[in-house]
């Protein structure tokens, strides 16, 4: 199993795709191309973290299907502003 590391930009809306177990998609845009990933690890604090256009560092593998399975990520947090 091939391990990647990439960073870019969260390029679509993050969808739910499954509740059991729970997964959901985004399409990540690097410098060189865009990645179809899933996330099922720690998907519901995933689901929280991260909005369209957020930068995002992430370490996963491929699956058959040549999908991105991300196992860590780290999504740059929004600063707010009072």
């Amino acid at each position: 199993m091939e391990y990647v590391n990439l960073k870019g930009t969260i390029n679509s809306a993050v969808k739910v795709i499954s509740f059991t177990p729970y997964l959901v998609r985004f399409e990540l845009k690097t410098t060189e191309q865009s990645y179809n990933c899933l996330v099922a690890k720690d998907a519901l604090n995933f689901m929280y973290l991260a909005e369209e256009a957020a930068p995002i560092s992430i370490f996963g593998h491929f699956n058959k299907r040549k999908q991105l399975i991300v196992d860590k990520y780290h999504v740059q947090s929004r600063v707010l502003v009072r």
